[in-house]
């Protein structure tokens, strides 16, 4: 394996994960095995961490490194032949950790380290660079992850930048050269995605641009901009005529591909069939959410039923609606359409002004209330709410950007869609956005009690479980901090209550019909007729429904995963410590262990509790 200088010294000198020996007070014969193994995990680590260094710079950012920067992703097959030789033997080092006798936090480091390991050489043996479109719009999002985070230098930050998009012609031609007949869907998908990024590329140089008043670096920031905006015009004809050819792959991944996208991406230990079941019970318990959360507003829905007449001379006769239909004792399962029918009326939009400092002034408010609250543990909230770039904006109305991985001086910022067009239209972007009941959901799931509050109590956590965490129980985190809210009277409205029945009842189905579609029950068709025809979702967000669970395969479930994993620790410890049961104490237990894999949080949470009890027992002999 060639290892480029950069990663040669940054192995030598360690990288950021320090040696577990150095962290013990006082050396201990007879802890000597578990201070050896862990010593070697953490070696692994390193190996690990100067792989991803040298072969792909893209996520090696979003674990914190910095001096990847400047730096996308070679994307061509002698790199990934040499990226698994080197992933493969880090591997071998890993399976040959005797994890029993490693200490107890270490054995969820293993298990966390091990996942990381096999999703990155799994993608690797699927060979994405001839089989995924998508794979080379991440390049795309690499070039937003140097511009919208701060670095220590806005210099050195406009020098990585500048690089980046400068490598965008060759990684055209890669893709040109790589893709066999993709699969086409994904194709179209990442056509989309080229055509965003091509109509927001000027934003990028305006940024690159910024505080330049050299004439001559203007011009060659200028030149290198033109030339990059057109390898993004050729890989969108490129990714246009593949979405066209009619003897493409399928783009459904099959059950064994997908029970490994489930294992490694999400820490998913079920069969999908097995996932199935438990996805399907899930999304009857969301249908009934939604009904009870719409049944303050069918006695106002059906005071505005519309009358019909068929003919000039007919009484006329009032149109049923689906609340009426429902016979006592039986449970009629609501669509989507219910709730779109109520969020028109209740859909008050926010006052209009400026937008991204009414989230801060809501932000505070929301941070205040669960300080009061007392449910959990203090700390300072340092976050910005900034507006969101056109690339963005095209696809989402928000986007939350945790610090990356193990940054030494992390920030935290949440980057919000601003309305455009006429007074009306901003007025309904808005109402769509940003209304209140939305608002408060935004804030509970991405802030506090949310994914940014979740960082900060996690500050202190070891760094393998910073760089590489579990996504369930990130994304569960984030669904049971909405329930917490609801729970504590943040959600204290029949409206909040309703838009938050339908977020989940909406994943519900994303992430049924995410199994059904990728273990092949299901075709595209059979995935639109599920949620438009049984379920009663628009046909444009049906689309968009089909567009999330495609490009990340098992992520809707992971949410549920999570919060399981979650709500069923909380519940063990409530019932074992009855009255005495602290959720305060709880949520600060459970921060303190970070996003392990999910079949791992009861162990750590037991391992904390023990820890504790034995540190009081000591206390009070003395």
């Amino acid at each position: 394996m060639k290892m480029t200088p950069l990663a040669v010294c940054l192995l030598g000198l360690g990288l950021c994960f320090p040696p577990a020996a150095a962290a013990q007070d006082a050396f201990d014969f007879e802890k000597i095995d578990t201070l050896l193994e862990d010593n070697v995990l953490t070696d692994a680590a390193n190996r690990y961490a100067s792989v991803m260094l040298s072969f792909f710079p893209e996520q090696a950012t979003r674990l914190g490194f910095t001096s990847a920067n400047s730096q996308l992703n070679d994307r061509s097959s002698v790199h990934d032949a040499q990226a698994l030789n080197a992933l493969r033997s880090v591997q071998q080092t890993v399976s040959d950790i005797d994890g029993k006798q490693l200490s107890p936090a270490k054995q969820a480091d293993l298990a966390l380290l091990q996942y990381a390991l096999d999703e990155n050489i799994s993608e690797l043996e699927q060979n994405r660079i001839e089989t995924d479109p998508l794979y080379y719009t991440h390049a795309f999002d690499a070039l937003y992850d140097v511009l919208l985070k701060p670095a220590s230098s806005a210099v050195e930050q406009r020098q990585a930048l500048h690089a980046r998009i400068n490598s965008l012609p060759a990684l055209a031609q890669q893709a040109q050269k790589n893709l066999v007949q993709p699969p086409a869907y994904l194709s179209q998908l990442a056509m989309e995605r080229a055509y965003y990024a091509y109509l927001s590329f000027d934003e990028i140089t305006d940024f690159l641009l910024q505080g330049v008043e050299d004439e001559v670096s203007i011009a060659q920031i200028k030149r290198d901009s033109q030339k990059s905006k057109r390898a993004i015009k050729q890989m969108f004809d490129l990714f246009k005529a593949l979405s066209q050819e009619k003897d493409s792959q399928d783009f459904r991944l099959g059950d064994d591909r997908y029970q490994s996208v489930l294992k490694n991406r999400y820490q998913i230990t079920d069969k999908p069939s097995k996932l199935e079941k438990r996805l399907k019970k899930n999304f009857l318990a969301a249908q009934k959410e939604l009904a009870l959360a719409l049944e303050p507003f069918m006695l106002e829905t059906a005071e505005e039923e519309v009358t019909v007449v068929d003919g000039l001379n007919e009484t006329p006769t009032v149109q049923p609606t689906a609340a009426k239909k429902v016979k006592k004792g039986k449970f009629v399962p609501p669509a989507a359409q219910d709730f779109y029918r109520v969020a028109q009326r209740v859909n008050a939009a926010p006052v209009s002004g400026d937008v991204t400092a009414g989230f801060m002034q809501d932000a505070k408010a929301l941070a205040d209330f669960f300080a009061k609250d007392g449910t959990l543990p203090t700390g300072t909230m340092r976050f910005s709410v900034k507006p969101m770039p056109a690339f963005y904006a095209y696809e989402r109305a928000y986007l939350f950007m945790a610090p990356f991985g193990d940054q030494i001086n992390p920030s935290t910022d949440l980057f919000l869609r601003l309305p455009s067009g006429n007074r009306l239209a901003r007025q309904e972007q808005l109402k769509k956005d940003f209304n209140l009941p939305v608002r408060k959901l935004l804030l509970s799931g991405e802030l506090v009690p949310g994914r940014y509050y979740q960082t900060v109590a996690g500050k202190n956590l070891s760094s393998i479980r910073r760089m590489y965490p579990s996504a369930s129980l990130a994304n569960g985190w984030s669904l049971y901090a909405q329930r917490l809210a609801q729970e504590r009277g943040y959600l204290n409205t029949p409206e909040d209550s309703l838009f938050l029945s339908f977020a989940q009842f909406r994943r519900a189905a994303a992430a049924l019909a995410d199994v059904r579609l990728q273990t092949k029950q299901y075709s595209y068709a059979d995935a639109i007729a599920f949620l438009v025809t049984e379920n009663g979702f628009s046909q444009e967000e049906a689309t968009q429904i089909l567009r999330e669970i495609t490009a990340r395969p098992g992520e809707a479930a992971s949410y549920f995963y999570g919060l399981d994993a979650v709500e069923k620790a909380r519940a063990k410890y409530a019932k074992k410590y009855g009255k005495e049961f602290n959720l305060a104490d709880f949520h600060a237990k459970l921060l303190s262990v970070g996003n392990v894999p999910p079949d791992q949080l009861e162990k750590e949470l037991a391992r904390v509790y023990k820890k504790e009890a034995e540190q009081a027992k000591r206390k009070n002999l003395f």
